[in-house]
């Protein structure tokens, strides 16, 4: 993903005038506003969505989805069964669990798909599942183990397009990829051949808490005393973002940024912080965010600025 794509024109829309005002360790006073991005949360653009996958490719797609296990009528679906079901869209934000903050491994588009709830519908889900075991294509992978319950969320699709681009074989194939809003990317399956539902039970995956900067690129960016425009993101589907704090004393203090306003939590919020440095020199400001229940980032988003 090309952050750099990411910049856009920022709203005057102002959600706090001050967010900090502080001494650095420099010992001189630093100042920090932010507001919202200009028309909503970023769109990753098509064609820059990330690619990872653990094992190899399929050598072809699944011309076809069967619904078994726990249910009153097993039942496959060709993809063109799949076409005709109802469509159902979602602008979210799909992060792969190994992603790091400020990493190229997240996007956010428009989902378009089958809701899997009506592949259950057809089938008939019996009292007793609690889990799907879903296996794919790819060469040597384990099924995924994946709870009932999560699988239900609202959203919870087999995606036919990203944006207004149909899926393409690397990223799972139309209607063969398997989007489950909020989830951690491994919660994700690509290349989609066989739902079972069965009793055991498994965990929810929930996507990592994450912060970071989207442009300038990081790590490394050059600045001046007249103010530093930074765009970055904050991500803990499927709980809201609950905090965002932000430090431009390499760590040593941070403070809580007002937040945008987040109407879907499985969709980023995104800001840009506007940074008045104290005076000349070198800088490390840093980013981290915490979900409403309290889940922390691991590690913080990191961007190094040098002021000339």
């Amino acid at each position: 993903m090309d952050r750099r794509r990411f910049i856009i024109a920022s709203s005057s829309a102002i959600l706090g005038a001050t967010l900090l005002r502080g001494t650095s360790s420099f010992g001189a006073t630093s100042a920090l506003s932010v507001r919202a991005t200009h028309g909503g949360p970023l769109v990753t653009p098509n064609g820059q969505f990330f690619l990872y996958s653990m094992k190899r490719y399929p050598a072809k797609l699944p011309t076809s989805i069967t619904v078994d296990g726990l249910v009153n009528a097993p039942t496959q679906f060709s993809l063109d069964d799949l076409g005709k079901l109802p469509v159902v869209k979602k602008l979210a934000t799909l992060e792969c669990n190994i992603n790091t903050a400020g990493g190229s491994l997240i996007f956010t588009t428009l989902f378009e798909g089958t809701p899997l709830s009506a592949l259950f519908e057809k089938a008939g889900v019996k009292p007793g599942a609690k889990s799907a075991r879903i296996e794919t294509s790819d060469e040597g992978h384990e099924p995924f183990m994946i709870p009932l319950s999560e699988l239900r969320r609202p959203g919870t699709m087999l995606v036919a397009k990203h944006g207004s681009d149909v899926v393409p074989m690397e990223n799972g194939g139309p209607y063969t990829r398997l989007f489950v809003p909020g989830a951690g990317a491994y919660h994700h399956p690509k290349w989609v051949k066989r739902i079972t539902l069965v009793e055991n039970e498994s965990r929810e995956q929930m996507a990592p808490p994450m912060a970071g900067f989207l442009s300038p690129a990081p790590p490394a960016v050059r600045g001046s005393m007249n103010g530093i425009n930074l765009t970055g993101y904050a991500f803990t589907g499927p709980e809201p973002v609950g905090k965002v704090e932000v430090s431009t004393d390499n760590g040593q203090t941070y403070q809580s940024m007002p937040l945008p306003p987040q109407p879907d939590p499985n969709l980023w919020i995104t800001w840009t912080i506007t940074w008045q440095p104290p005076e000349p020199g070198f800088y490390v400001v840093r980013v981290r965010a915490t979900s409403a229940s309290g889940r922390k980032q691991d590690f913080p988003g990191v961007i190094a600025v040098e002021v000339v």
